[in-house]
């Protein structure tokens, strides 16, 4: 079962709390007044004034509503489970596991197409219901299914938006910190796979982002190493799978979590 990540992040000044902090136990008029001094007088001297200092920003990071309709980072990451259940579902049918095949090919529909509805309204977007009932209709049927899932596949890059390098690393990042979320559930302490599904979850996801990243390059210096470190992340993410039909595996989640946070942190100096 895919638990979908909330997203929208909201800066927050240190340099705020620190200067409502500063002088917490002094009170006012405690200090001695010598009333001998002279008082001071208006100043009336321009070389006399002090121009009062800059105030000290600090960066904020983009604040997203979490809502697919407008956030791209949502739509894009939500689109990617999709696609990541559909890999794993292509991949098991290959290997003849129809049974366990046929779990990720309804998942979707069930799971995840119907709640972006409104998101693909929003967009004017005509989704791709039809696309997914064919290949669902296919597998049942154990046909033929390449082409329907190759179609499919068009269909749903097709409703992405077109967005910057680090709007799409914050997408895939999701999509990696929800795979290890699929992982910790299905490999137990001992290595042993004990949910095939959550864990087999975890490799679409991982594989979509790493298909969805292949796509991007870039001329900018910054953008060009950001999306360096999101391909070694990944690659050592996805280095924990044995297979998905694998009984055990040597990972941890652990090891994907920390490049979740890799690969966001990389996205964000880009804003």
């Amino acid at each position: 079962m895919v638990r979908l990540r909330l997203s929208g992040r909201a800066g927050f000044s240190l340099g705020v709390i620190a200067l409502a902090l500063s002088g917490c136990g002094e009170k006012p008029g405690s200090e001695a007044v010598d009333e001998s001094a002279p008082a001071p007088s208006a100043v009336s001297d321009s070389e006399n004034v002090t121009e009062a200092p800059e105030p000290v920003t600090e960066d904020i990071p983009e604040i997203r509503s979490g809502d697919p309709a407008d956030d791209d980072v949502e739509f894009i990451y939500r689109l990617g489970l999709i696609r990541g259940h559909l890999l794993s579902f292509i991949e098991l049918y290959r290997a003849e596991a129809y049974e366990m095949a046929s779990a990720h090919v309804q998942h979707p529909a069930s799971e995840l197409y119907d709640a972006l509805v409104p998101a693909f309204e929003a967009r004017a977007s005509d989704g791709f219901a039809e696309g997914l009932t064919a290949l669902a209709d296919a597998a049942a049927e154990h046909s033929d299914v390449d082409a329907v899932y190759a179609d499919l596949v068009v269909a749903i890059r097709a409703t992405a938006p077109k967005t910057s390098v680090a709007v799409k690393l914050l997408a895939i990042s999701k999509m990696v910190a929800t795979a290890a979320e699929e992982f910790d559930v299905g490999v137990a302490d001992d290595c042993a796979i004990v949910d095939a599904h959550e864990y087999q979850d975890a490799f679409g996801f991982l594989s979509v982002a790493r298909e969805m990243l292949a796509s991007e390059n870039s001329s900018d210096i910054n953008e060009t190493e950001a999306i360096a470190v999101a391909h070694e992340q990944l690659d050592l993410s996805i280095s924990a799978f044995a297979g998905l039909l694998a009984e055990t595996s040597e990972g941890q989640a652990e090891t994907i979590y920390a490049a979740a946070a890799q690969i966001e942190r990389a996205a964000l100096r880009l804003q």
